[in-house]
């Protein structure tokens, strides 16, 4: 049960991160703390802003060899 309400959760958020136009590669939810793992190939100012309103803080940034981000975020409480 619990396992279905997190995908639905996750679900959500991707339509929300998708709306404000992030083009999103990946979104996973870390099992352990609950926090999304978010690959694109851009960040900047005014997504940060975005996803702040959304209700998701951005924990970490982290660039890869292939030229995409691995965002960690978290969603505020």
């Amino acid at each position: 049960m619990s396992e279905d309400k997190s995908e639905q959760e996750l679900a959500i958020w991707h339509k929300k991160i998708e709306m404000i136009g992030i083009d999103i590669k990946s979104l996973v939810q870390e099992t352990g703390t609950g926090r999304f793992k978010l690959k694109t190939k851009l960040m900047n100012q005014h997504f940060i802003n975005e996803l702040d309103k959304l209700g998701l803080q951005l924990i970490n940034i982290k660039g890869g060899f292939n030229g995409r981000l691995v965002v960690l975020l978290e969603a505020k409480i």
